[in-house]
């Protein structure tokens, strides 16, 4: 591989760019959850969105001319719609990420496509969804050891919570002592969304005139990202 990259070229640019040493990267993931906590819904959604942002960022504006990520980029046929959809978010509003870098990639992929296709149809394999798999495992992990000490329960308890998702993930890295505590946090929670969630239809009747609370008139909207995690309709990330 050019440059020292690993087999994952995604993962290596957000590593290359913040030049991490060996042995610093949980402990930055964990300073990272702690400050994703104090924003609104399942940090573990946001701090995965900042990361895709930074990756197609990098990689626009880095590397659009490096002849292995067009290699990489081709053979994976491109980005699934969900991250093609961010690419162009990312063109749109980011004045260093231009349209001749992501036309760059889409020329060489559809050069590779040609040639492909005389065999067949081939298959899209996203590059960055396999890596946001990865990084959602990794912050998982990292929130499984932040919840071992009472600072960082009490951060948690004062934040949005997971979604059932990426909780689902925590639970797998996480000793039996953390999976009781979420378990019985999620349910809580769930609690209170249930209450709000009557509330809000209640007080939607044409005989009842009471104003909603905030937290009623946004349970619905919990609710769908309390079960099926968090999209982002802005951009999380500031251009450099």
């Amino acid at each position: 591989m050019r440059g020292g990259l690993g087999e994952d070229p995604f993962e290596n640019l957000i590593m290359k760019f913040f030049r991490r040493r060996k042995g610093r990267e949980s402990s930055i993931d964990v300073v990272k959850l702690r400050q994703a906590m104090g924003e609104p819904g399942c940090p573990i959604c946001r701090l995965v969105r900042e990361s895709e942002e930074w990756h197609l960022w990098l990689l626009l504006y880095e590397h659009s001319g490096d002849p292995e990520f067009h290699r990489r980029f081709s053979r994976s046929m491109g980005l699934c719609a969900r991250h093609a959809k961010l690419l162009e978010r990312i063109v749109v509003q980011r004045s260093l990420a231009t349209p001749a870098a992501a036309a760059r990639f889409y020329e060489s992929l559809s050069a590779h496509a040609r040639e492909a296709l005389t065999n067949g149809v081939p298959r899209q394999n996203c590059e960055l969804c396999r890596y946001t798999e990865n990084t959602a495992r990794r912050y998982a992990a990292s929130q499984a050891k932040l919840l071992l000490s009472a600072d960082g329960r009490h951060d948690y308890q004062r934040s949005s919570g997971l979604c059932l998702p990426h909780l689902v993930l925590v639970e797998r890295e996480a000793g039996e002592e953390v999976r009781r505590y979420l378990r019985r946090d999620f349910i809580a929670r769930l609690v209170k969304l249930e209450q709000n969630l009557r509330e809000l239809q209640r007080k939607q009747r044409y005989d009842v005139h009471e104003e909603l609370t905030a937290y009623e008139a946004s349970a619905w909207k919990e609710a769908l990202w309390r079960f099926g995690g968090m999209e982002f309709d802005e951009l999380l990330t500031e251009e450099p």
